[in-house]
This record gives C-alpha cells, sequence and structure tokens, in this order.
C-alpha cells in the first residue's frame, strides 16, 4: 500500500499501534485466517466462516483492550441495525409460525454484523497485508495447476474448477481470480516503490494464472459466466491502458484481445453447441415483447416451449415463481415465511429453491425495504474505497480491483445467486472489512495500545 495521505491519515506519532504489538505466533494465525477468509475462490467449503469468527473474536480482543481506538459511527450501527433485524424478524417468524419456518439460508443475511469488527481486523493486519495478498495468488496458482483439466478441456468436456461443488460456482471463481491478478500485477508494474521482491512474484506468476484461469473458464461452459465476462473485458482493457503507455497499453491489449479472438474461433463449434440453443431461445423471447406481447405469456410460452434448452427452462420457472412471491409482498418480503408461499406458485414443482438470480434472493425475503437497505450499505463502501484513493491512502490497483470484481460479481448474479454460495459470503466479508478499514483510515483512526512519553521541547522562558 502506499504512504497514506498526510491530512487524513497520517501516521499516529508517540503511540504503540495494536498491530506491532502483536506476537509473531498471533500474526502468523491472523495471516492465515486472512487466506481461510478468501479460500472459497479456490476451494468451496465453510472453513471462511470459523475463520470470520476467530478474526473477530481477535479483533475484538484487540479492541477492547486498546486505550485508544475507532469509535462505532453510523456506518457500523446501520451494519449491526440490519443484522438485528434481520435476526429478530427470523426468530419472530419462526416463534409464531406454527411450523416454525425457517427459510433456506435467510440467517445468512446477518452477517453484516460482523463487517465493522472485521474492519478492526483489517487494522490489526494492515501491515501484513502486502505479504498475505501474496501468499494468496502463491495459493491461486498452486490450486489451479494441481486441479488443471487440460486434457479433458481441449477434449471438448466440461469441467469443474478448482475444488467447487459444480463448474458455475469455478468459473465464477477463476472470473475474480482473474481480475484480481491484473491489478495485482499493474500495481507492481507501476508501483517503483512498492516490495521488488514480490513485484518479481507477481511478473512470474500472474501468466500463468490468466492461461489456467480463461481455460478453466472456457471448460466450465459457464453462460452466465461467459456473458458477465464478455461484458467485463472490455471495461478492463480501458482501464488499463491509464496504467501503460498509450501506445504499448494498446499494442499488448491488440495482443491479448487477438489471442482471445483465436481461441474462441477456434473452439467456436462447442461454444454454439453450448450456448447456441440458449441465445436463439432468449433472441425469440425478447422478439415476442419488442413485437408487442405480454411478459408473462412470453415467459410461460417459452417455459412449454421444447425449444428452450432444460437449464433456461428451470430458470425461467424459478424466476417466475419468484416474482410470484415477491408481487404477493413487495414492500418487506416474506422473510423466512418465503417457502410457505413459495409452495402455492405456479412452478411450485421445480426441484430448486436457489432462485438462480441474487437480486431475486434479497427481494423475495426483504422486498423494497431490504433491497434498498442493502443497496445503500454497499453504496457507502464504495464511496469509503473511492474516497481513499482519493485521498492516497490506498493505491488506484487496490480501488480499481475492488470495483471491477463487484462489478462482474453483480452480472454473475442475473443468472446465479452467488450471494448466496460461499464465495459470495467470503466476498461480502472480505471487501466489506476493506471498506470499514478504509472509513476508519479517512477519519485518522487507529488502534493503539500505549502511549509513548515524549519529552517536553518547548523551552520556559
Amino acid at each position: 500500500m502506499t504512504k497514506p495521505h498526510a491530512d487524513l491519515a497520517a501516521e499516529p506519532i508517540g503511540v504503540t499501534k495494536a498491530g506491532s504489538s502483536m506476537t509473531k505466533p498471533v500474526a502468523i494465525i491472523g495471516g492465515i485466517l486472512w487466506l481461510l477468509v478468501a479460500s472459497p475462490t479456490v476451494v468451496e467449503s465453510d472453513a471462511y466462516r470459523y475463520a470470520t469468527a476467530l478474526l473477530s473474536l481477535i479483533a475484538l480482543y484487540y479492541y477492547m483492550k486498546a486505550p485508544i481506538r475507532p469509535r462505532t459511527d453510523w456506518i457500523g450501527w446501520l451494519c449491526m441495525g440490519w443484522a438485528f433485524y434481520v435476526m429478530a424478524r427470523f426468530l419472530i417468524t419462526f416463534w409464531l409460525t406454527p411450523q416454525h419456518d425457517i427459510g433456506a439460508s435467510d440467517w445468512l443475511y446477518a452477517f453484516p454484523f460482523f463487517f465493522p469488527i472485521m474492519g478492526v481486523a483489517f487494522v490489526l493486519y494492515e501491515e501484513l497485508m502486502e505479504k498475505i495478498v501474496a501468499a494468496y495468488f502463491a495459493m491461486v496458482l498452486i490450486m489451479l495447476v494441481a486441479t488443471q483439466h487440460l486434457r479433458e478441456v481441449f477434449a471438448g468436456e466440461t469441467i469443474r474448477p478448482l475444488i467447487m461443488n459444480n463448474q458455475i460456482h469455478g468459473a465464477v471463481a477463476c472470473g475474480m481470480i482473474v481480475i484480481f491478478t491484473l491489478f495485482w500485477l499493474l500495481h507492481y508494474l507501476t508501483d517503483k516503490s512498492s516490495d521488488r521482491r514480490i513485484a518479481r512474484f507477481a511478473y512470474i506468476v500472474s501468466p500463468f494464472i490468466f492461461a489456467l484461469c480463461f481455460i478453466a473458464i472456457y471448460g466450465a461452459k459457464s453462460k452466465g459466466v461467459w456473458l458477465a465476462l464478455g461484458i467485463t473485458l472490455p471495461v478492463l482493457a480501458l482501464i488499463t491502458l491509464t496504467y501503460l503507455r498509450l501506445k504499448s497499453g494498446v499494442i499488448i491489449i491488440i495482443a491479448v484481445a487477438a489471442l482471445l479472438i483465436a481461441g474462441i474461433y477456434g473452439v467456436r463449434h462447442n461454444l454454439d453447441k453450448t450456448a447456441g440453443p440458449t441465445l436463439s431461445a432468449a433472441i425469440s423471447m425478447v422478439e415476442n415483447v419488442a413485437n408487442g406481447h405480454e411478459m408473462g405469456g412470453v415467459v410461460s410460452n417459452a417455459i412449454s416451449s421444447s425449444n428452450t434448452p432444460v437449464s433456461m427452462d428451470e430458470r425461467l420457472q424459478l424466476w417466475s415463481n419468484s416474482w410470484e412471491v415477491f408481487s404477493s409482498a413487495p414492500i418487506f418480503g416474506w422473510g423466512n415465511r418465503w417457502l410457505e408461499r413459495w409452495a402455492e406458485t405456479r412452478y411450485s414443482h421445480v426441484q430448486y429453491t436457489l432462485l438462480h438470480n441474487g437480486y431475486l434472493e434479497i427481494l423475495v425475503r426483504y422486498g423494497l425495504f431490504g433491497a434498498a437497505i442493502m443497496g445503500f450499505m454497499l453504496a457507502t463502501f464504495i464511496r469509503a474505497v473511492w474516497r481513499a484513493r482519493k485521498a492516497g491512502i490506498i493505491p488506484r490497483a487496490a480501488w480499481h480491483a475492488y470495483i471491477a470484481c463487484l462489478f462482474f460479481f453483480s452480472l454473475t448474479l442475473l443468472s446465479n445467486s452467488n450471494n448466496r454460495l460461499a464465495i459470495g459470503e467470503s466476498l461480502a466479508f472480505a471487501s466489506s472489512a476493506f471498506a470499514c478499514w478504509c472509513h476508519m483510515r479517512l477519519k485518522g483512526e487507529y488502534l493503539a495500545m500505549a502511549k509513548v512519553e515524549r519529552k517536553e521541547t518547548a523551552v520556559r522562558a
């Protein structure tokens, strides 16, 4: 990270920061825990939840012990207030309904309670973050190499990247890794004051990570991720131009684009076989709507049509049910009673309760009110990171990685409920902790364990 702005985030004078007072074992354990928080991008498990809980306890211990500490302001109270609302509503519904409704993963929406304290955990380990990030990319490369399926991919088979429950999750993870790796590399290419050892490491491993991720994304055959990445890549190309000299940047982007186009052309028949039927069905629906047909009828006809691919047909049924449930309680949603209402929908026989759309997941449970609160929370976090970039507290690569990843992830939510998966939850924890840390640093706050006595420099008259 670059040196913080002198006015907004000056280094504390005459104090011992909490991070500096940690013992080496605590520092090492914390670094491992941060890697576990990010681990769902390579291994889909619940380890990140336990790591978050332990980091929160470590942060809470140092926070309570520190005589100088950040004050909880309106952002922290907003996060915790929303969490209390979610849990109170959950428990009230649970006790007052005869069948004791528990919904499906509804209590996960109370996780914002941990966002402020995870920001404190980021304060504790901020001096180690550059090394933790480098260790993360080393872990990524090892996992990509260990789980590569080159033979199967080039044979046209569908593969499951990394260690994931299905190929879609793996494709989303690889897309996020591509974005992180790009800006990690650009940071060391353009910031010559950074650690040169880590910079050399970034130069070596980044090309391998890019190559393996793109091969894995192709092999996963996730149409939603292909679409999201297809929209995100041109944006990444434009941002990359701001880091490099115009001539060299254009040459590099053209070369990379040529390689991608050549690769796409080489596997065009496989792409058409995978995405062609879905694309044709989607175009047909758009044409019917454009010709004046009512949207509900168009969806019903598509579901009943034999020309609609199975995966698209199931998603349309899920989205139709979700909209039906949301429309019956649009302001506050159904809470954890939504499955009760789901049983009354037109396509209730569909076998999934994962709605395959992250936005509908929120609307069904918490309605427009919940969507507005969570949207405002996200906008506040984005603003904090942007202001930290403008103040020089974080390098621009950190800001670009943050916003580009959120942009890509938001696109993937259109066709899958990734916010309900381990990858989405871990992204929420890590990105919100970073944003809360940025907010604290903007206010000039820090965590200090003890003051240091300074000699009086004034001379008495």
